[in-house]
């Protein structure tokens, strides 16, 4: 009875937030936005340290301790923004949604279309990925993705109905693999977010440390003959994004060079999502625990 009854305030209090950004002006959302990133940055004590180790163990002496603050920074600030999409875009017009980035290489997805090619889309915890997947599935047909199940069930309700108007499927985690099966075989596109952590995977390296990565993206492309296309949603300003597309990864023209063609196509996936945060490390959300698996330590400092 308590966990509803904290459910249904949590949902109250989010209609009204969401009430109040619908009639507040741009103007003023931005830097309440931003006073709002100052004030985490400063005081949001446990992931700052989550953060801190991160950036150690990834950039170690190679960049300053005030370049780690500014990443920092503005990791935040686009996590903010990238919650404001995630409330604006349940209600926008698909007109209003598109003004809001433009693609840089896009003649990849279209080729891929035109040659009626399966996709699947792989991502990460970068920049507006609430704008990217609604942008794609609008604009180049039904995109099914993976995604985790809110604990708050009234919110979660929301959540499937803008995707549902966004034309994307959400596929539970738990049993995301038969979700993505039936999606590919009925001709839709599928997405996957594949920066995170997780207990069971393919172990790998990156930015040259030991993590488990997904292997279900490599498996499906090899299973179905796939082309697997990454995309990132850059960060320019407040609602003003890049949707990056990078080179897709056609199964067809790869020469591995082992018999594990699995694990060969998951490395060269997460070498695509180092390459983009190494680019511009600003945008990706270094607040989560990515090598907990292998280096548990450096989060106990």
């Amino acid at each position: 009875m308590k966990r509803k009854i904290k459910d249904y305030y949590r949902y109250v209090l989010y209609k009204i937030f969401r009430f109040i950004f619908a009639v507040m002006p741009y103007f003023i959302i931005k830097p309440l936005l931003i006073f709002a990133t100052k004030l985490v940055n400063k005081f949001n004590k446990r992931y700052n340290k989550i953060v801190q180790a991160n950036l150690d163990l990834v950039f170690g002496d190679t960049i300053s301790q005030e370049r780690k603050e500014e990443i920092r920074f503005n990791s935040y600030k686009s996590l903010f923004f990238n919650m404001y999409e995630f409330v604006e875009n349940q209600s926008i017009s698909k007109e209003k949604l598109f003004k809001k980035a433009n693609f840089e290489n896009e003649h990849y997805i279209t080729e891929a279309i035109e040659n009626n090619r399966k996709i699947i889309f792989i991502t990460a915890h970068y920049g507006g990925w609430e704008i990217a997947l609604p942008y794609v599935a609008l604009k180049f047909g039904t995109l099914a993705v993976v995604n985790r199940k809110m604990d708050n069930p009234l919110i979660n309700k929301l959540y499937i109905e803008a995707r549902d108007r966004n034309n994307i499927i959400m596929l539970e985690k738990k049993t995301a693999a038969k979700g993505m099966l039936k999606a590919l075989k009925n001709n839709h596109h599928v997405a996957v977010v594949i920066d995170q952590h997780i207990k069971d995977g393919i172990e790998i390296d990156f930015f040259n440390k030991k993590v488990l990565a997904t292997d279900s993206t490599s498996r499906l492309a090899l299973k179905f003959d796939a082309l697997i296309i990454p995309i990132f949603s850059q960060m320019n300003d407040f609602r003003d994004y890049t949707l990056k597309v990078y080179e897709p990864l056609d199964v067809r023209n790869i020469e591995f060079k082992t018999d594990d063609k699995v694990k060969e196509l998951t490395i060269m996936q997460s070498k695509v999502i180092e390459e983009q945060i190494r680019n511009k490390p600003d945008f990706w959300f270094w607040q989560h625990k990515r090598w907990k698996q292998f280096y548990k330590e450096i989060y106990k400092k």
